[in-house]
C-alpha cells in the first residue's frame, strides 16, 4: 500500500485508454481521487466505470478537453486548479502514426507536436502556479523510448518525444527550488488500444526493429511511473531492457544504430 497516493488529487490526461488509465485505475485502489482528461465524454464515462471497477468507492472526476487547445486547456483546467488542489499532474495523452518521412503528410508532424508536446506544456502552464505558490506537487510527462532513440517510420512520434524529454529535463531544473517535482517515463511499445493501432501502419523495417524490444503491458508502465513519482524519481523506465537501451543508447550509441541499421536490412519492404 502506498503512502504517497490517498488523499491526493491526480489529473491525468490522455486517462480513457491504455496507460493513462491503468495508472488511474492504480492510483485510485491506493486512494486517490483521480480526474480524467480525454477528448470524448463517452469514452471517458466508460473509462471512470472501469476505474470504479477496480477500486469501488473512489472519486472519479472526468474532464472532456482537447489538450492541444491553449484556450480551452488554459479556460477548463485552469478554473479546475482554482477550486481544486492538484497534486499530482501526469501529461499522458499522445497520438501516433508511424510511416515514411517522404509518405507522411506534413500535417501529422504538426498533429503529433501539438498533442504530444504542446499538450503537456498548456497542461503545465495552467496547473504548475499552483504548486509553485503551495511549493508542493508532482509533474509526470510520459515521454517513449523513442523520446532517447529514433526509429524508423517515427520521424514525427520521436521529434514530438524528444522534445517532450527536453522539456522534462529543463523544466525539473526549473521546477525543485520551489519544490515542485518533475518525472519522465521512457517506455518502449506497451500493449495498448494506440499501439493495435500503430501496428496496422508500421512499415517493415519498424516491425523489425521494434521485435528486439520487449512489449510491456499498460499495468506494468503505470505501477513503474507510480514508484517513481513516490521516490521523486526524474527518469522512469518501466523494465530493465528500456533503461539498458537507453544507456547503451548514451553511452555505445554506434552500436544501437548498428542493432537497428541490422535488424532493418532483413525486413522486407512490401513493394
Amino acid at each position: 500500500m502506498s503512502y504517497y497516493f490517498p488523499g491526493k488529487n491526480v489529473v491525468v490526461t490522455g486517462g480513457s485508454s491504455g496507460i493513462g488509465l491503468a495508472f488511474a485505475r492504480h492510483v485510485a485502489r491506493e486512494g486517490a481521487t483521480t480526474i480524467l482528461v480525454a477528448r470524448r465524454a463517452d469514452v471517458l464515462a466508460e473509462a471512470r466505470r472501469d476505474v470504479l471497477a477496480a477500486a469501488p468507492g473512489a472519486k472519479v472526476e472526468l474532464l472532456p478537453l482537447d489538450v492541444a487547445s491553449e484556450h480551452d486547456v488554459m479556460k477548463e483546467v485552469g478554473a479546475l486548479a482554482e477550486r481544486e488542489r492538484i497534486d499530482v499532474l501526469v501529461n499522458n495523452a499522445g497520438v501516433v502514426l508511424p510511416g515514411r518521412f517522404l509518405e507522411l503528410d506534413l500535417g501529422e508532424f504538426r498533429r503529433m507536436m501539438d498533442v504530444n508536446y504542446f499538450g503537456a506544456v498548456h497542461m503545465c502552464r495552467a496547473i504548475l502556479p499552483s504548486m509553485v505558490a503551495r511549493r508542493a506537487g508532482h509533474v509526470l510527462n510520459v515521454s517513449s523510448l523513442a523520446g532517447v532513440i529514433g526509429i524508423y517510420g517515427y520521424t514525427p512520434y520521436a521529434a514530438s518525444k524528444f522534445a517532450l524529454a527536453g522539456f522534462s529535463q529543463a523544466l525539473r531544473a526549473e521546477m525543485w527550488p520551489h519544490g515542485v517535482g518533475v518525472s519522465v517515463c521512457l517506455p518502449p511499445d506497451t500493449d495498448t488500444p494506440q499501439l493495435a493501432f500503430e501496428n496496422q501502419y508500421k512499415p517493415a523495417e519498424t516491425r523489425a526493429i521494434a521485435g528486439n524490444v520487449k512489449t510491456l503491458s499498460a499495468d506494468q508502465v503505470a505501477r513503474a511511473m507510480a514508484r517513481g513519482i513516490e521516490k521523486n524519481q526524474f527518469e522512469i523506465y518501466p523494465d530493465l531492457g528500456s533503461r539498458f537501451s537507453a544507456l547503451a543508447q548514451g553511452l555505445l550509441p554506434g552500436v544501437v544504430r548498428w542493432v537497428c541499421d541490422d535488424a532493418q536490412k532483413k525486413a522486407k519492404p512490401a513493394p
